[in-house]
Parts: structure tokens; sequence; C-alpha cells
């Protein structure tokens, strides 16, 4: 039997374990984002293989604790899984450079079984161990099990509030891996040097030469210059200099802020206060036939491309903000003014809780090649159409599929549009599908767009943007939904899209700053 000592320690070490896993699932999926986006295949695929980790980590300790029932095996099991842990930052970045060229989801499910399956798989080994450790009669098979997994899952609780909301902000996701890898291995081998084990020493050896010989390749290549980097719990933002091609324009010096090396905007770093995208300058051309002084609601601030278009046509522009990294990035990083009025706040709620009345509210919302879907839903379009004034207008930027099934998510967005009250009409960008945008202009009253006045240097100003309008009579409707709260069927049906997106960020943006 046990001395009280030991047990207690044994239950330290439980919630340890299980503020590690919850840990290890959180540092799996952003380490994975920034190469394969964080779409619902990649979050099934961190989900899937976290259970299929614990799972078999469970059999293999009921299978152990037949056989032992010594706390030296929980002792070594735990520093495995803490060495495992450190590495993660280093192999994850190995095999996910290997597995650039997979589907997203192959890349994703294989290179989580080498980065993240051994950790968890030896995390949930120990919780069956220590229950046979701990229980002492078979009438209290029951109360031990449930103690030690209330603890376990306890110290999940604490590590998931502590590493969204702290260390993952503060500290980006390499250091974080090590704390954890470190706390989970260090009880453990202090336990080892009290019971005389003085070749427990030897597994420090990994630590160090993981923890001090910095494996990671260095991103910044001969034309790519990573000017600032962070990881948080909305994932990994980089702002890149690099050449960028425009029609127009030929090659030019781009800035891009990239959110899980997605780009969201590409600065003229020549001229800051324009972008690079060859099709941007419709946003302004479309809202130009409103007067200065309007009221602008804009939904996400990304680089600040449409920041600077609003101010060039004199609006008076709010912008909504989730992630505090992006204001703060756009401001140093991308001439975004200090007077914007830039609320941090998520999209939905600002709309839900919002007073004021809008002519033109805009909504350009992509976390990496992901919408938010709780935002595009009939009954957040109602409240939108309630915060606008007369003859006001919700523009919103989406993928550039119209047709087939990457184009299924478009023509949901427009019937919902419709559904909500809405006369809505889809501008298209020049170029083919996968390499365009669309451009939903829902209207209350019908707009006039033929008198479009806005120009940019360098670019061919539209005055007619109805010659861009899609024919929507002649786009097959019958298998579009409406989507709502109730029913939040967009996650789904846009992947095909986004999927696309995110193989052209790989081939476009990620190989060559991996060297690829």
């Amino acid at each position: 039997m046990l001395n009280a000592s030991v047990r207690k320690f044994l239950f330290l070490l439980s919630f340890i374990e299980g503020s590690s896993v919850m840990a290890c699932e959180l540092f799996g999926a952003k380490l994975i984002a920034p190469f394969f986006g964080g779409s619902l295949y990649v979050w099934a695929a961190v989900l899937g293989v976290t259970l299929l980790s614990l799972m078999s980590g469970y059999y293999l300790g009921g299978y152990l604790s037949k056989k032992y029932k010594h706390t030296s095996l929980v002792y070594f099991i735990l520093i495995c899984a803490g060495i495992f842990m450190i590495i993660m930052p280093h192999t994850s970045l190995w095999i996910m450079t290997a597995t650039l060229d997979f589907s997203v989801q192959w890349g994703t499910t294989i290179s989580l079984m080498v980065f993240m399956f051994p950790a968890l798989l030896l995390m949930g080994t120990t919780s069956p161990l220590i229950i046979n450790l701990i229980n002492d009669a078979a009438d209290n098979s029951g109360k031990s099990a449930g103690s030690i997994y209330a603890f376990s899952t306890l110290g999940g609780i604490c590590a998931t509030f502590l590493v969204g909301f702290y260390l993952l902000p503060e500290f980006g996701i390499k250091w974080p891996c090590y704390f954890f890898g470190l706390l989970l291995a260090l009880f453990p081998l202090l336990a080892l040097v009290g019971k005389k084990y003085f070749k427990a020493f030897i597994f420090l050896v990994p630590f160090g030469l993981t923890a001090f010989i910095n494996a990671q390749k260095n991103l910044d290549q001969e034309n790519y210059h990573v000017l600032y980097e962070s990881e948080g719990i909305l994932g990994q933002i980089r702002v890149v200099d690099m050449p960028y091609y425009t029609s127009t324009r030929g090659w030019k010096n781009g800035r891009a802020l990239l959110v899980n090396n997605t780009a969201q905007s590409i600065m003229d770093v020549d001229n800051p206060e324009y972008d690079l995208w060859d099709w941007s300058y419709f946003f302004p051309t479309a809202v130009s036939i409103f007067p200065k002084g309007s009221d602008a609601l804009l939904l996400g601030l990304g680089g600040g491309t449409i920041v600077h278009q609003f101010n060039r046509l004199g609006f008076n522009t709010d912008v909504v903000e989730i992630d505090q990294r992006v204001k703060e990035v756009a401001l140093k990083y991308f001439a975004v003014p200090d007077s914007t009025n830039i609320i941090v706040d998520d999209a939905r709620r600002y709309i839900n809780t919002c007073k004021k009345k809008y002519d033109i509210i805009t909504l350009d919302l992509f976390l990496n090649e992901t919408p938010p879907s709780h935002v595009l839903t009939v009954e957040c379009f109602s409240t939108l159409k309630n915060m606008l004034k007369p003859g006001g207008l919700v523009m919103m930027n989406f993928y550039g599929f119209i047709s087939g099934e990457k184009g299924h998510a478009s023509r949901c967005i427009f019937k919902t549009f419709q559904q909500a009250g809405f006369y809505t009409q889809i501008v298209a960008t020049p170029g083919a599908e996968n390499n365009r945008n669309l451009i939903f202009l829902a209207q209350v009253d019908t707009l006039d767009f033929t008198r479009c006045n806005y120009t940019e240097p360098h670019v061919q100003p539209v005055s007619d943007l109805t010659k861009y309008f899609i024919a929507i009579d002649e786009v097959d409707m019958n298998d579009a939904i409406i989507l709502s709260d109730e029913i939040p069927a967009l996650e789904k049906i846009y992947l095909p899209a986004a999927l696309d997106w995110r193989k052209s960020t790989i081939d476009y943006l990620l190989k060559p700053t991996l060297g690829r």
C-alpha cells in the first residue's frame, strides 16, 4: 500500500498530465494552422488524432497495469511524454514541410500522427497506471478512477484558460511547449533521483539538445523578409516584405499581412496608402456613389486596405477587429492612421449590441481562409438591415466561385441575403473563378451603380459597375439553402472553396518562404 505522501504526489502528476493533454491539443491545432489552415477538416483531424491517442494510451495503460505496479514506470512514461512535447515545434515543422503537397485532410492527419500522437499516447497511458497504484481495495476502484480523472480534468480546465488567455498570446507556441514539457517531466525526474535512479539524468540530454539547438528553418529567404511574427489563440500572424506581381502594374515591393500564412492584405511599400490587390478597388468603386461624410462600418481590419480607401472617399469609418494584434500591426506596419476608430470585438457581438446607424456596412471577414459562419446567417443579416440608414448598403467580400460545388456557399449566402429582405446583386472581379473575388451588394432600396466615381493611380477606373454584375437568372439556385443560427451549415458548405484557396496560398506564399 502506498503511503500518503506518494498518493498525493500521484494526484499532483495526474493534474499535471491533464493540463498537458489540453495544452498539447491546443498547441497541435496552432502548429498546424500556418500550413494547413483552420478549416473544419483541420479541427476534425486535431480532435480525431487526440481521441485516438488517448484511447490508445488508456488501453496500453490498462494492459501495463496488469503486469506492473511500480511508481517508477509512471515516472519514466511521463518523462518520455515531456520529451515528445518539448520537441513538437521542431518535429511539426519537419513533417509539415514534407507533407505540404498532400491534401489538407491527409497532410494534417499524417503530421499530427507524427508530432502530437506520441506525447498524447504516453500521457493517456499514465491514468490507468495511477488508478491501479492508488486503488487499495476492489470496492474502492470506482472512487479511485473517478478521483484521478477528476484531478486530470481539473488540470485540463486550468491549462485551457492559461494557454488560451495568456501563454499563447504572450509567448507564442514554442516556449509554452517547452514549459509544459519540462513541467511534465521535472517532477517524475526528481522522484526518480530521490529513489537513487541517477541514470534518469540521461533523459536531460534530449531536452538540452532540443531546447538549445535551433532546429527550425529560417523563414527569411532572399526575397522574403519577416518583419513581425506572433502566435496566439487566433492563429499565427506575420508581416512579410516580398515581391508581388500585379497584372496592371507589374512587379512591386509588397508588404503582406499573413494570418496562418494566408494573405489578408498586401500593401504597396512605396505607396503605403495603396494596396496591390488587382481587385480591391472594386470595393471603394461600389460605395463611391455615397457622398463624402457618410457613416461606414467595416467588419474586419486586416492591413487596413479598405480603411485607406474609405478615408480617400471622406467617410467616417468605424472598424471592428477581433484580434488586438491585427490592430497593432495595422497601425505600425500598414500606415493605418492612429485616429482610426478601431474596436476590438467579435463582429457578431458588436452587431448585436450596436445602437448606431450606418450608410455602409462592409463585411471583410476571414480568419485565414475561414469565414465566420456565425456572422453569415439570416438572423445576423436581418440585424444588419436594421442598422442601416435609409438607402443604405451592406457590402460583403467572399470567395470567387459561384458555380458548381465550390460555388455552393456563395449561392447560399445570396439566398440568405434575400431571405433577410435585401435586394442583392453580385459583383465578380475580373479573372477566373479561382482567381477572383465576389462582392455581394445587399441593398434596402435599389441603388444606382452606373455613376461610380473612384480612381487610384495606375488602375483603370470603373464608372459603371453593373458591367461586372453576375447574371443571377443564369445561376442555378436550386441547391441554395438559407443559413441560420440554428443550422450552421456554412462550415461544411464552404470547404471546397476554402481548400482551393489554401492550396493556392501554399503554392504561392508558403513554399517560397520555406525555400521550396
